[in-house]
């Protein structure tokens, strides 16, 4: 066994070190180590002590592969757990369905529209690391979803949050902020928003990827002869394009940031205002996508998540 174990010129190791065979004579062989040391030593003690470190690796290799077993399953564990809690604790949201965009006694009757706000805010809560909470806007078919310590429920006109509103034509979601006619109230959250666009380069491009991305449009309500929309704004080739139409004429115009700063600033001075960044689904669409919709919403609220922040001074 001896002799089938060691060869002249393979590289061995005992516990001094590594060696070389030199030379082999029956059961004595010659030995060099690595530091140039010779010896001479039996080859039935080297063999034993050869084997020895070989049972002992194999035994360290098996107790790791076991460690990393055991650790795989307690990491998997974990994970079901995890999810199992998430799947417990998480809102459902089973889908719309075709009577959420029909018109009843009292306008339009989104009647999932709590389920899905809480989910969203669930969701909104774990990937931020932030409380998110949700408010059923009344007599409204639309839910917002905001930071819980930025919003206010007695004011819901003038606060910047995502939403997701609901008509006969089918669903809306993205970000909103506004306010009521008058003075803003101590700056308000429109001002940020303007101020956004002026001075935060990063929060608007990020803005700008996002209307690209998602194919989102920056709407405008304001007072014109009574409140209503009163333009779009989409992004162009580099820039942005202004459209606007009435029952008489389609007009249109290029615009860049400069442009589209002054424009909101004239029309949204001292009058009641809401600006809506979104995505707009239709019906047909959101009735066949079932929960997958809010995926859809979650990545465009991620996306909006600067201009969001920048708005609440985050």
């Amino acid at each position: 066994m001896t002799q089938q174990l060691f060869q002249v010129g393979k590289d061995y190791r005992n516990r001094t070190g590594q060696y070389v065979v030199l030379a082999i004579d029956g059961d004595e062989m010659t030995i060099r180590y690595t530091t140039g040391a010779v010896l001479k030593t039996k080859m039935s003690v080297q063999a034993r002590i050869w084997e020895n470190i070989q049972f002992e690796e194999q035994m360290v290799r098996e107790e790791k592969r076991r460690q990393m077993a055991q650790d795989a399953r307690q990491a998997a564990r974990k994970r079901s757990s995890s999810k199992a809690k998430k799947a417990k604790s998480s809102p459902k949201f089973p889908g719309f369905e075709a009577e959420d965009f029909e018109p009843k006694s009292r306008g339009i009757s989104w009647s999932t529209r709590e389920e899905m706000a809480k989910f969203l805010a669930f969701e909104l809560s774990q990937r931020s690391q932030s409380e998110f909470g949700h408010s059923v806007v009344p007599r409204r078919s639309e839910v917002h979803v905001a930071r819980q310590e930025f919003y206010d429920r007695e004011d819901r006109s003038r606060q910047a949050a995502f939403f997701v509103s609901v008509d006969e034509k089918g669903v809306a979601f993205g970000f909103r902020v506004g306010r009521p006619g008058g003075k803003p109230k101590n700056g308000g959250q429109l001002v940020a928003f303007f101020e956004m666009l002026s001075e935060d380069d990063k929060s608007r491009r990020a803005l700008r990827a996002a209307m690209k991305d998602y194919d989102l449009s920056l709407d405008i309500y304001a007072m014109d002869v009574s409140y209503g929309q009163i333009g779009q704004i989409v992004v162009e080739d580099r820039g942005f394009l202004w459209q606007h139409e009435t029952p008489d004429q389609e007009v249109s115009r290029k615009m860049n940031w400069q442009d589209i700063i002054e424009y909101l600033e004239s029309v949204a001075s001292d009058k009641q205002c809401d600006l809506f960044v979104r995505k707009q689904v239709l019906a047909a669409k959101a009735l066949v996508s079932g929960d997958a919709v809010l995926e859809e919403m979650l990545a465009v609220f991620d996306a909006l998540q600067p201009v969001y922040d920048a708005c609440v001074g985050e």
